[in-house]
């Protein structure tokens, strides 16, 4: 896969459709700009599941919906490299997202749960995370 080499410096123009619930009855709202990578996603992927199975019952699973998909890549030159010698390799993909951009969505889940997972979601986003009530 091609990808093109941009840039670290924030998008200012991001479309902004991501700020409304689409199919969950809960969700988390960032309320400051923010600049996730791949490995920052993925590790608050696997320890919200692993909190959501902790919380919840066998039979009565909540429904987790991700808003956020990679959209641009982090290049580096070694330590070593003189200035002038072209830009440097990919190290990482990034999303940056916009004040008030909803990053997950929940469903099936009661108020109590909720609010459990986002004091812990709190320890892990730099950002302020708002939660939102839908239906």
């Amino acid at each position: 896969m091609m990808t093109k080499k941009t840039h670290k410096k924030t998008i200012n123009n991001l479309s902004y459709y991501n700020h409304l619930l689409k199919k969950g009855s809960y969700g988390f709202k960032i309320m400051s700009d923010l600049r996730l990578t791949e490995k920052q996603i993925i590790s608050l992927e696997r320890n919200l599941k692993i909190r959501l199975k902790k919380l919840s019952i066998k039979s009565y699973r909540p429904k987790i919906w991700m808003n956020v998909q990679l959209n641009r890549t982090l290049t580096k030159l070694n330590l070593e490299s003189r200035m002038g010698k072209g830009k440097g390799s990919i190290y990482t993909r990034v999303i940056f997202l916009k004040k008030g951009s909803m990053i997950y969505e929940f469903a099936n889940i009661n108020t109590q749960q909720i609010m459990e997972t986002h004091m812990y979601l709190k320890k892990y986003v730099s950002a302020k995370l708002k939660l939102v009530r839908g239906r």
